[in-house]
């Protein structure tokens, strides 16, 4: 995966956890991974499409989820409820968002997002692998998890699209 694809999620979640916890966040070195299944993490997962295809993914331990959500909203959560789950959606859908606009020469749209508890459901299929990258905060550690793959550019799509315009 093109370095290109990889700092935009980087950037957004350190922006997003800057701008929105006033919360350093570090990332460590990238590398593939297919999920287990086996952890009890709290993942937020949201799909691409238009000049791209792919999954992005927000993996969060129980207990960060909870520490980093409570923060969002200015509360204290002791267990996962649908409020933290829908921490969970908004935080990949806003991250998601943030670096779609930061992505050049690509036209992209994003799905609604999903949230699931590993250990219950992977987050894996046959074809897809990801790419994940760690990251460290006061609030706790988590992942994200990229599966990207440009299909035409923006310049292509668009003139596919005029051509079924006339």
């Amino acid at each position: 995966m093109k370095v290109e694809y990889i700092n935009p999620f980087i950037q957004s979640v350190q922006e997003t956890f800057h701008s929105m916890m006033d919360c350093q966040v570090s990332h460590g070195k990238p590398f593939p991974s297919k999920d287990d299944g086996l952890s009890d993490n709290l993942i937020g997962i949201i799909g691409l499409s238009g000049t791209v295809q792919g999954n992005i993914a927000i993996k969060f331990p129980a207990e960060t989820a909870k520490t980093i959500v409570g923060g969002l909203v200015g509360t204290t959560f002791t267990e996962i409820d649908s409020s933290v789950v829908d921490g969970v959606g908004e935080l990949v859908n806003i991250i998601t968002g943030n670096a779609k606009a930061k992505i050049k020469g690509h036209m992209i749209s994003i799905s609604l997002p999903t949230v699931f508890r590993g250990g219950i459901h992977k987050l894996t299929a046959p074809t897809i692998s990801y790419l994940t990258i760690p990251f460290k905060s006061d609030k706790g550690d988590f992942e994200i998890l990229l599966s990207f793959r440009p299909t035409v550019s923006e310049k292509e799509e668009a003139s596919h699209e005029s051509a079924y315009s006339r």
